[in-house]
C-alpha cells in the first residue's frame, strides 16, 4: 500500500508478509471459481483442456470468477467462452475447495444448468467440448473436484433426483 518491503511476520497465529511501514497484511486467500454442470437429457458437457494444468483432461466447462461478477454469471460466460452453449442455471449443486490446482488453491462453486442455446464448439481454453453419456464418461478427467462432482452427478441421475444446496436466494 505504501511501498514499503513486504517481510514474513507472525500475525493471528500465522506466518504472513507484512509490510514494516505500514503494517498492511497481505493474505493469500483462495480465488473463486464457478462450474456449470450442463444436462441434456443423460448427457453431460465437458471439455478437453487445451491448457494446464491437466491439458488434454477432460473437465467440467469452469473458471476463475470476475471481481465485477456473481459466482452463477461466471459459470455462464465460462460455459459460453468454452463451449459455445449458452445455459441457464438451475440451481447451486456443490461447493468445493479445490487443491490440486498449483496456479492457486480455490472454492468451486457448481451449478446445474441446462443449454438453451448457443452453438457446440471448442473455444476458450478447449480444444473439444462435447456432451458425454453419464454411464460412459471418460477416463481422462482432471481436477478431484470434476470427478467428484461427475460421481455425485452419476449417483443423483441413477436415483432421480438432483440433491441441490438449499439458498437462501438465487443468483
Amino acid at each position: 500500500m505504501c511501498a514499503g518491503e513486504l517481510a514474513p511476520k507472525l500475525h493471528f497465529h500465522r506466518e504472513r508478509l507484512r509490510c514494516g511501514a505500514c503494517g498492511f497484511v497481505l493474505y493469500a486467500n483462495p480465488a473463486a471459481a464457478a462450474a456449470a454442470i450442463v444436462l441434456r437429457g443423460d448427457e453431460v458437457l465437458m471439455i478437453r483442456r487445451s491448457i494446464e494444468p491437466f491439458r488434454g483432461h477432460w473437465t467440467l466447462p469452469a473458471g476463475y470468477e470476475e471481481v465485477d461478477e456473481p459466482p452463477a454469471r461466471t459459470a455462464v460466460r465460462e460455459t459460453f467462452e468454452e463451449t459455445g452453449v449458452v445455459i441457464a442455471i438451475r440451481g447451486l449443486y456443490d461447493v468445493l475447495y479445490t487443491s490440486d490446482d498449483p496456479r492457486k488453491r480455490a472454492i468451486l462453486i457448481a451449478y446445474l444448468a441446462d443449454p438453451v442455446g448457443g452453438t457446440l464448439q471448442a473455444g476458450d481454453d478447449a480444444q473439444d467440448a462435447r456432451y458425454f453419456r453419464l454411464d460412459a464418461l471418460p477416463d481422462d478427467i482432471g481436477f478431484a473436484n470434476n470427478r467428484r462432482l461427475l460421481n455425485r452427478l452419476v449417483d443423483d441421475w441413477k436415483s432421480g433426483e438432483f440433491r441441490m444446496v438449499p439458498t437462501l436466494e438465487m443468483p
